[in-house]
């Protein structure tokens, strides 16, 4: 798979740049597309009261299903990556109000959808990946494609991160919110 090749290329020692990640996707989002589609209009199975269905695909994944399972997840890291200068920024409010327990609450509030929903499982699946190792980088699993390691430079995900851990102590440790 070319493209598969070409993305492997743009690390150093299966480590990748978000920023060399997010060009592959932009290079290869047509093509995207156009596998989506073709993959996704093959299994299909039409009811009797004419409703369809599609049936999961038999045996080993396509090269095509193989390079869409690698774009979406890199696509999903690439997602969470957009949000990195939003939680530089509450890190610097954060070291702000600190010590003020009410803007301290105000603030967990204001990032609960983030950090409680859309975040919630960001650091168990992309640092949890080997307890006997100092985690250096973000791993990015990919079911289909166990033969290649992708890990992502952690410095690209710092604010995301640092945020975490503080959203996560004072949300689920502490539970500034509960009263």
């Amino acid at each position: 798979m070319v493209e598969l090749l070409e993305f492997q290329h743009l690390g150093r020692n299966d480590i990748y740049s978000i920023v060399k990640i997010e060009w592959w996707l932009l290079k290869y989002s047509d093509i995207q597309k156009v596998t989506h589609d073709l993959v996704y209009s093959q299994h299909l199975f039409q009811e009797e009261d004419g409703t369809t269905i599609r049936l999961p695909p038999f045996g080993k994944k396509s090269e095509k299903e193989k390079f869409l399972d690698l774009y979406e997840a890199l696509d999903s890291i690439s997602q969470f990556h957009k949000n990195e200068n939003y939680f530089e920024q509450q890190m610097v409010l954060y070291c702000q109000i600190k010590r003020a327990p009410s803007d301290l609450k105000k603030w967990v509030a204001k990032n609960e959808k983030l950090g409680a929903d859309n975040y919630a499982c960001f650091l168990l699946d992309y640092l949890d990946y080997d307890e006997e190792e100092k985690v250096e980088h973000l791993s990015v699993f990919v079911p289909s494609l166990k033969e290649i390691n992708i890990f992502v430079e952690l410095q690209d995900f710092k604010h995301t991160i640092n945020f975490l851990e503080i959203f996560n102590e004072l949300y689920w440790v502490e539970e500034i919110l509960k009263e």
